[in-house]
């Protein structure tokens, strides 16, 4: 009985001993409150990714005006022409054509080099001149995504 009476009036048995069933985990309110935040903090987040999402296809478009017309005016500068002037055509997610003057492959040494949006108000419309040099954008949305106030990029 003596090893019995030591081992309950051990403090490490005590404590096991006085707990009581059920306290172990979260209670139910702990639970709500979780997940309360954690909806609150992704309603926060989905959208800023969304965003991020129209910047970079906007960026996409706006880079591949950009070496559209540097690649034209190499084709140029090395005396290429007719299909040398060709370019392979190029697909865009958020946008309908890229274009140099509405024809979908062929280089040009004048006129307008463009990737026109699918949605003006998701996606800029991007817009190079190659006879000026001048890049413009035109978007409907609210939030800039590759346009500045000025309608350049």
């Amino acid at each position: 009985m003596n090893a019995l009476s030591a081992y309950l009036s051990n403090p490490k048995t005590k404590k096991i001993l006085s707990k009581k069933p059920g306290e172990k985990g979260f209670s139910l309110i702990e639970l709500v409150v979780v997940v309360a935040v954690l909806a609150i903090l992704a309603a926060i987040a989905i959208p800023s990714f969304t965003s991020i999402n129209n910047k970079a296809r906007a960026s996409a478009a706006s880079n591949t005006v950009a070496t559209l017309a540097k690649d034209c005016a190499v084709k140029f500068a090395n005396g290429a022409s007719g299909a040398g002037l060709a370019f392979a055509t190029t697909s865009l997610d958020g946008y309908s054509s890229v274009t140099v003057n509405g024809s979908s492959s062929v280089c040009d040494d004048t006129g307008v080099i463009a990737a026109t949006s699918s949605d003006t108000s998701k996606y800029p419309t991007f817009t190079y001149n190659i006879d000026s040099g001048a890049k413009n954008c035109t978007y409907s949305g609210t939030e800039s995504v590759g346009c500045n106030s000025a309608g350049k990029w």
